[in-house]
């Protein structure tokens, strides 16, 4: 269960990535693409384990998926133009451990059939919100890419019907003096 401190945090951590994303530049050349040579913080392996769980736990239905809305790009830029040394030493740590976890319930998580990899996904998710583990940085990490999400334009607009302005707007409003 979330409290509000921490839903709270943590949308100050999307308005504040998306507000620093956007402070950096052209949009088109901060936000990498999973590429095969990786992105500007993430190795080719760690792009692909990053864009393997990111379609995993936010994938395509009727409305957009993570990989549509290019989570694991946000997540690269977020990591090298934002993100502190501490932050993307500790990512970086995550990302082997929940590698390393994924790898040893599925074989090889990033070939596994997507039933394996989903099994071995459900199963560290379970494990890592039961608390008393190591496995903070799984949790972190789930949060980073949910974060980032509904921070795009297609998570925003898409699955949270986003509307600029909502409903009819009439400035001509008549104000009644007196009590």
């Amino acid at each position: 269960m979330t409290t509000r401190r921490e839903f709270v945090k943590g949308l100050i951590i999307s308005v504040g990535g998306a507000s620093a994303l956007s402070a950096c530049g052209d949009a088109a050349t901060i936000i990498a693409t999973a590429t095969e040579e990786g992105g500007q913080f993430y190795s080719s392996d760690e792009m692909a384990l990053v864009s393997r769980i990111s379609d995993l736990i936010i994938p395509r239905t009727e409305t957009p998926g993570a990989l549509d809305a290019n989570v694991p790009g946000y997540l690269d830029a977020l990591m090298s133009d934002w993100a502190s040394a501490e932050t993307q030493n500790y990512h970086r740590e995550a990302l082997k451990l929940i590698s390393g976890q994924l790898d040893a319930r599925s074989g090889e998580f990033l070939t596994a059939s997507e039933p394996e990899a989903i099994a071995a996904l459900s199963e560290l998710d379970r494990e890592a919100f039961e608390g008393g583990n190591n496995l903070d940085g799984y949790r972190s990490f789930k949060g980073y890419i949910t974060q980032s999400y509904f921070a795009t334009e297609l998570g925003a607009t898409e699955e949270l019907k986003w509307v600029a302005v909502p409903g009819v707007w009439d400035p001509s409003v008549k104000i009644a003096t007196g009590n």
